[in-house]
């Protein structure tokens, strides 16, 4: 029923605590992981003017923060893959760059997912919201299922 499952991850905590639900899912024939880290624009803009003493125009230094942070994410996504793949699960990697809700979304679409497994931060300061915006972004616009791990009580949060 859920061949491919796209879980998008920023690497926090409650983002990451996807990763202890994934392995039921195997059960329900679930056989491919769509691991995605969406490189916010906003980061690669606050890398970009980072460097504002320096040679180079504001395109080279986009172009730079955004090489600088495929690297970093690259990194921390190597052992993630290698969970899920020890699992038996096949794993495809993306790292697309603009704003994270509108790419988990096209991203689900573009890989025929057919189920989006997140982490809710619910980082809203009204304590009644249970989730993020991102969160709330992708549920309201997604055309797959969509399943939202939130933070558990045992964090304290």
């Amino acid at each position: 029923m859920f061949e491919r499952i796209l879980f998008p991850t920023d690497f926090s905590e409650p983002s990451m605590k996807v990763l202890d639900y994934i392995p039921a899912l195997h059960g329900v024939g679930t056989r491919e992981i769509i691991l995605v880290h969406v490189i916010d624009s906003k980061d690669i803009g606050l890398g970009a003017s980072g460097g504002q003493g320096f040679l180079g125009t504001v395109s080279n230094q986009e172009t730079e923060a955004r090489q600088g942070l495929q690297t970093e994410v690259q990194h921390r996504i190597i052992d993630t893959r290698r969970a899920l793949e020890k699992q038996g699960f096949e794993v495809t990697v993306l790292t697309p760059a603009g704003n994270p809700g509108k790419e988990i979304v096209a991203a689900a679409d573009a890989e025929g997912a057919s189920l989006i497994v997140l982490g809710s931060h619910g980082r809203s300061n009204i304590r009644d919201r249970l989730l993020g915006t991102v969160s709330e972004y992708v549920i309201k616009n997604a055309n797959q299922p969509v399943l939202v791990i939130k933070r558990g009580k045992e964090s304290g949060r």
